[in-house]
């Protein structure tokens, strides 16, 4: 009778006959020696480095209600004119929502009154979220210049509107 040692097992391949303890001790080796190399080198901690914070950006206030505002309103962007919805454009029907209030009183680029209606801070807000410093991107330029999509051209894109808009992004703080 033939040994534990002699016993021979065919891969079913044509490889021929492989002893199994040859093969499974082949295999432990090569097991064993990633196992080692996991523990040594793959374990512990990776370092990503700094949490990435982004700058927030904040507009001038002031140009916005001494300058930006009061040409928003002008152009009739709340509640509309001529061929817009009866129910008005940005005071009711879109998600960039102005409120109505009667403007802030200025002095150059700086209001008189350290006392800013509610309604013109919730229009700052929602302006500044379609500003850019890129002003190229600002959707507050390029929706009503019909760069970007919106239902009619409020003033072209070298109109003196579309400059105030620029203006007002290069006027900003990062914190």
């Amino acid at each position: 009778m033939r040994g534990h040692d002699d016993l021979h097992v065919s891969s079913g391949r044509g490889c021929g006959a492989i002893p199994l303890n040859v093969t499974v001790g082949f295999v432990s080796a090569r097991v064993g020696a990633l196992a080692s190399v996991l523990v040594l080198f793959g374990c512990g901690t990776v370092n990503p480095g700094q949490d990435i914070e982004f700058a927030q950006i904040t507009y001038d206030q002031n140009f916005f209600y001494c300058a930006v505002e009061p040409m928003l309103f002008a152009q009739h962007c709340g509640p509309g004119q001529g061929s817009d919805p009866a129910s008005g454009c940005h005071f009711n029907v879109t998600p960039f929502r102005l409120s109505d209030h009667p403007l802030v009183t200025c002095s150059g680029n700086n209001p008189t009154s350290l006392q800013i209606p509610a309604e013109a801070q919730s229009n700052y807000t929602a302006a500044s979220r379609e500003m850019s410093t890129d002003s190229t991107r600002a959707q507050l330029l390029n929706r009503p210049t019909k760069q970007a999509a919106h239902p009619r051209q409020i003033f072209a894109p070298n109109s003196a509107q579309a400059n105030l808009i620029r203006q007002w992004a290069m006027k900003y703080t990062s914190q």
